[in-house]
């Protein structure tokens, strides 16, 4: 008996003795479980799950589209960008070219400049100034005189602000551009910046608008063919162009560049069929123009005042600058709008940098231009020029007041036939289908006022083309008169026209040009209330942008 406890007592504190003695760590048994010290017995312990980690977020992805984000890697850039600010009049207040030149009423009727129609201010007012516009965010009045939807489409954003190529990334070029305007006012935030014409977040150049990369290959510039000054201008061209939609592709901007050639004088009148010896389809960029737009029957509007179908150029400075046919060594044709509006410059450490204020400072031109050109003499020789353009276009005989002449003496001449305006008391919208069915009569009078409208379309597109170029006195003021005394021409032959016909209908009428000489006359004339125009934008602007929209106005 003893002998066996002893056996058992030997076998205990052998099993014990297999168990860890630290009282701190866990005591493990021969056969991998532990002991359960306070029972003295091994026990089997469901293993411990390692702890969930929580999940890992990504960081977010800087937003390029927003200029602001750009300043720590380019801070040179983006100081010189937010400069554009000082490209504003002293007042804050943008100059009304309706008020300055009202002849802009008439040639525009039934259209949105004739509303409003103001100086471009710096890239940094471009999203303000297109939402503060009479022209956007107004419904358009059909000729039932219902409401059918806004006057102006999505893609007037396009010059506006980063965010468009951002939303036709996000949901389709064509599902953007068919809309009205105001659709897509929540998601613009940005005004024009970086991420127009750079890789997002990159130095490297892009045209970030598709329509502008299918139109540099239907000249055979395609962009990434071009060194980099040609690029940088073509990143201009993205807006400083003559551009169109009419809805057969989704209202996608097209550029009307199928016949134009840069800076070849071309005949286009083979295009048309055009049969006449007047050199109406010879010329450059706006001949071009003319050509595609006719060849398609093509018009922006239709004047509510004449009935003219009637074509609006955009302002065509890059056609303008690649046109120069005038100098005098083949090398100025090297230069490119980045070489003028955005010059060279060195940074306080003598790192250079391209300046993004967008301005024109000829103390600031590089020395292949100095060298030639003195900085100070700039302003006079732009006076002269300025001076040379406007005699062709605010005399008695100039272009500007014809075109209003023209316009009302149409409008006579249709009121003398009992088709009736707005001299009647018709809306716009009532004028334009007046004017539209008598065209399309097959009688005397419509085949009258088919060649006498034709004449005004002409003229009034030769002269828009040369005058809503910013700066073609600079980019080629050569082609500005070229362009002026063209339209003075067509003019000419367009009003021996006209008074033909009212001797033929209205003997007693009289033309009275102090009738029309200021903007105040002319807009109520033209079918317009500006007091009106206005309540409703104040309206828009408080219910539509201020509660829903993210844009900021300046």
């Amino acid at each position: 008996m003893k002998l066996q406890k002893l056996a058992i007592a030997v076998a205990v504190m052998a099993a014990l003795s297999a168990c860890s003695d630290d009282d701190d760590k866990t005591k493990v048994c021969p056969d991998g479980t532990e002991l359960d010290t306070a029972t003295n017995e091994c026990i089997v312990v469901p293993p411990v799950e390692p702890p969930v980690e929580p999940p890992v977020t990504p960081p977010e992805e800087t937003d390029f589209y927003n200029s602001d984000n750009w300043e720590e890697s380019f801070p040179e850039q983006y100081k010189t960008w937010a400069q554009t600010a000082e490209s504003n009049p002293a007042s804050g207040v943008p100059t009304d070219l309706l008020e300055a030149n009202p002849n802009l009423v008439s040639a525009w009727a039934g259209y949105g400049f004739a509303k409003d129609y103001n100086r471009a201010r710096g890239h940094h007012f471009a999203l303000t100034d297109i939402i503060k516009t009479l022209r956007t965010g107004a419904p358009m009045v059909g000729h039932d005189g219902k409401v059918v939807g806004e006057a102006m489409a999505a893609s007037c954003w396009s010059c506006k602000t980063t965010d468009l190529s951002r939303m036709y990334d996000e949901v389709g070029e064509g599902k953007f551009a068919d809309n009205g305007w105001s659709v897509w006012g929540e998601e613009m935030s940005n005004t024009i910046g970086c991420a127009d014409c750079h890789e997002l977040g990159e130095n490297s150049l892009r045209l970030s608008r598709p329509y502008a990369s299918r139109a540099m290959d239907a000249i055979d510039m395609t962009f990434t063919a071009q060194n980099h000054d040609s690029q940088a201008s073509q990143t201009c061209a993205q807006c400083h162009v003559e551009y169109y939609f009419d809805g057969t592709d989704s209202k996608k901007v097209r550029y009307p560049w199928d016949h134009w050639v840069p800076g070849v004088e071309t005949d286009y009148a083979n295009i048309v069929d055009y049969k006449g010896n007047d050199d109406l389809y010879k010329g450059f960029a706006a001949e071009a123009q003319l050509a595609f737009y006719d060849e398609k029957n093509f018009k922006d509007w239709t004047n509510a005042i004449s009935g003219a179908p009637s074509l609006k150029a955009q302002h065509p400075e890059y056609e303008n600058l690649l046109d120069r046919t005038d100098h005098m060594m083949g090398n100025h044709l090297d230069f490119s709008c980045n070489t003028c509006h955005m010059p060279k410059a060195n940074n306080a450490d003598g790192v250079e940098y391209s300046n993004h204020k967008v301005t024109f400072d000829a103390t600031k031109l590089p020395e292949s231009c100095t060298g030639c050109h003195d900085a100070d003499a700039f302003e006079s020789k732009f006076e002269k020029r300025k001076a040379e353009i406007n005699e062709l276009r605010f005399t008695a005989n100039g272009t500007d007041p014809r075109l209003t002449e023209a316009h009302f003496k149409a409008q006579a001449i249709w009121a003398a036939n009992g088709i009736q305006g707005l001299e009647a008391g018709k809306t716009i919208g009532e004028a334009k289908a007046a004017y539209e069915a008598a065209l399309a009569a097959d009688n005397t009078l419509a085949n009258e006022m088919t060649s006498l409208l034709t004449k005004v379309r002409n003229a009034q597109w030769f002269w828009d083309s040369a005058t809503a170029s910013h700066g073609i006195f600079a980019h080629n003021p050569a082609e500005a008169k070229r362009l002026l005394n063209k339209a003075n021409t067509i003019l000419d032959a367009a009003i021996i026209e006209a008074d033909a016909l009212l001797a033929k209908y209205d003997a007693d009428y009289a033309y009275d040009a102090t009738k029309y000489d200021t903007k105040a006359k002319v807009q109520p004339l033209a079918g317009l209330n500006l007091e009106a125009m206005k309540a409703d934008k104040e309206e828009f602007i408080k219910e539509r942008v201020e509660k829903e929209w993210p844009a900021t106005l300046h």
